[in-house]
């Protein structure tokens, strides 16, 4: 079978497999190759990274995640909810290989007004206030898990004010990760920020919750970040991001995550990287 066309061409790969029935192939993901095999011909190279957002205690889907880290050998930054975390955690994250702990805000707890979004890290409260939580939630985090932690925010909802970034260097934190679009303001000097491109879960299904997104949407995120970086319309530093929540994860989503991490660590024009490389200790 010929590869699917390039990106320029559109992403004709829609309905390619149910699945809900179906294990994933590789089919979907020839279009995100396509993208890696132009890498290759320039010369260059495709660094990504892997979050995972939400962790606090040991779980059967999170024992899946490691498993998933290891077979791949392939780095996750687990993002941790500082408040909720302790020694269970640090037990589970000390018996893995390839995790490195990111701190998720303090308490995953929403502090806007109703019809206002969810905002644990937006204006709605004194900025005393809320570095005052993010310093708690760094110290239990550093005396917990010490050098597996890389002090790089990663706000809850992926959301955080602006004005909040200015404080963050100061603060010790060497980094920010929240979604990614184009209009981002900018980060202040010592900071290094690396969003997430492709959130593999759809939460707006309020009826059955949260689902996978569809090769589709996941993969015209990766691809659109990956042609941007290299046409000079992104930053070609910040590695592309795949997102996942283990709590939250239907089969189909564990599928794609599988099967994407394994054909992005076997071409040659691609590699993951782990927090540590992007965030890494001055």
């Amino acid at each position: 079978m010929d590869r699917a066309k390039t990106p320029e061409q559109g992403f004709p790969f829609q309905g390619f497999l149910c699945y809900n029935l179906f294990p994933m192939t590789r089919e979907p993901l020839r279009i995100l190759l396509d993208e890696l095999d132009a890498w290759e011909k320039e010369g260059l190279t495709a660094e990504f990274w892997w979050r995972d957002d939400d962790a606090a205690e040991p779980h059967v889907a999170l024992d899946r995640l490691f498993a998933l880290s290891d077979r791949h050998e392939t780095p996750c930054g687990l993002a941790v909810i500082p408040a909720r975390a302790g020694e269970p955690l640090r037990k589970a994250v000390s018996q893995a290989h390839h995790i490195w702990v990111l701190q998720h805000g303090y308490a995953h707890k929403n502090h806007a007004p109703k019809g206002g979004g969810a905002w644990e890290l937006g204006m709605h409260r004194p900025v005393s206030v809320i570095r005052e939580e993010l310093s708690q939630g760094t110290h239990k985090l550093n005396q917990l898990f010490k050098d597996r932690f890389v002090p790089v925010i990663v706000p809850p909802w992926n959301r955080i004010d602006p004005e909040l970034l200015a404080y963050l260097p100061v603060m010790g934190f060497r980094g920010v990760s929240a979604s990614y679009k184009k209009d981002r303001p900018e980060v202040p000097e010592g900071l290094r920020r690396a969003d997430a491109h492709c959130d593999l879960l759809n939460w707006k299904d309020k009826a059955h919750g949260a689902r996978f997104a569809g090769s589709d949407k996941c993969l015209a995120g990766l691809i659109g970040h990956l042609r941007d970086k290299r046409t000079g319309e992104a930053d070609p530093s910040e590695p592309t991001c795949v997102l996942s929540h283990h709590l939250e994860m239907d089969e189909a989503a564990w599928d794609f995550l599988e099967t994407t991490l394994s054909a992005i660590r076997e071409h040659p024009a691609a590699a993951w990287v782990s927090p540590v490389q992007i965030w890494p200790a001055n």
